[in-house]
């Protein structure tokens, strides 16, 4: 609990950020100049500078990306989201027709095979997800491309970072780096694990307020951390996170933790997940030259993830001729997206999209 939400620059650039956890190197040209998989088949729903999207192609990868992060599914029932998804889509392809050559690296082929190998256990564990794979026709080597497409890009992308740009994302993220002690109790206002309502906002103010009273008086933070707190990850050992980067957190929880005065118990703080009673107990700077090499491996992502941002905001637009999406059928009543749908969607989840006429059957946007 606690942790931030991963969506944040873009549906794509965020998996990108997920996949180099798991692998930090990518597999060059060669994969671009082989077949996309389902290129050619099935009506053809984009067409950019150099190319085309078809359904069938398009359908493959949202199947890919779906498995490896579960919220896409929720995120392509929303017709301008699924449009951002397929322009994020084709940003990918044109970056990777620039990627330089480079020569076969086995050492990113074991690790493209041990991805897949993961993925896979996940497959075959899921029925759900294997009607989902059957369905799309994705194959070994539909999800090994997919992924070494997104991986190369993104290494790529880092390989032109700066040491000063990365001292610079530093300079402007040095509150991200302090290691803070806190305690708290979570009145939550939400299931974790589903988005459900399990308190309204009122009811759970009234009663972080009740605590914070409490805390106030002298109670002690083990006792009303168990009897209070909706934090399974810290209620047992009295609200307590030691020494912890406050980049971990969520943004409203951080801000908090690194504003709030030392030693005093400040007024509740909602985030998303429902009000926090807080005292920070110690927060200590890390200066750049102190930070470990994954930090700086963190800025630099952070950097090649912005220039990103900025291909996929500015130049994209101007490169995408036309998008003839499907238009989704009406939901059902009583059915639809969930209220929570939009949470964490990318902050530019419009940028590069036009108005068009839409046909009865179809949605259509074009730029000239």
């Amino acid at each position: 609990m606690l942790r931030t939400n991963s969506w944040k620059k873009g549906i794509l650039l965020s998996l990108a950020a997920v996949l180099l956890v798991v692998l930090a190197a990518g597999c060059g040209k060669k994969n671009a100049e082989s077949a996309v998989p389902g290129a050619g088949q099935g009506k053809v729903i984009a067409t950019y500078k150099d190319g085309t999207v078809t359904e069938t192609e398009f359908n493959k990868y949202s199947t890919f990306f779906g498995i490896v992060q579960p919220q896409t599914e929720m995120y392509l029932s929303i017709p301008q989201l699924k449009e951002q998804f397929l322009r994020e889509y084709i940003g990918y392809k044109i970056l990777q027709s620039r990627l330089p050559e480079k020569k076969e690296d086995k050492a990113a082929e074991d690790e493209v095979n041990k991805f897949y190998t993961q993925l896979k256990t996940q497959i075959d564990a899921s029925a759900d997800i294997k009607a989902k794979v059957d369905k799309a026709g994705l194959t070994e080597a539909d999800i090994k491309y997919f992924y070494s497409m997104i991986t190369s890009i993104m290494k790529d992308q880092e390989s032109k970072v700066t040491d000063a740009e990365v001292k610079a994302q530093y300079d402007k993220t040095k509150d991200d780096y302090n290691v803070i002690t806190v305690r708290h109790i979570l009145i939550g206002t939400v299931n974790p694990q589903t988005g459900e309502e399990t308190r309204s906002e009122a009811d759970a103010l009234k009663r972080a307020q009740e605590v914070k009273k409490k805390l106030d008086a002298g109670g002690d933070w083990k006792t009303l951390a168990k009897e209070y707190s909706d934090d399974d990850g810290s209620k047992e050992n009295g609200g307590l996170y030691e020494n912890q980067q406050a980049k971990s957190w969520v943004a409203e929880f951080k801000d908090a933790a690194n504003k709030q005065a030392i030693g005093k118990i400040g007024d509740p703080v909602k985030s998303s997940y429902g009000y926090h009673v807080m005292e920070v107990l110690k927060r200590e700077p890390t200066p750049f030259d102190k930070l470990s090499a994954a930090d700086k491996e963190g800025l630099k992502q952070a950097v090649a993830s912005e220039k990103m941002n900025t291909f996929m905001t500015k130049e994209l637009p101007g490169l995408i001729t036309k998008i003839d999406l499907p238009q989704a059928e009406a939901p059902k009543t009583g059915e639809g997206a969930t209220n929570g749908a939009t949470n964490g969607a990318t902050n530019g989840a419009t940028n590069g999209t036009t108005d068009g006429a839409a046909k009865p059957d179809e949605k259509k946007t074009e730029t000239k």
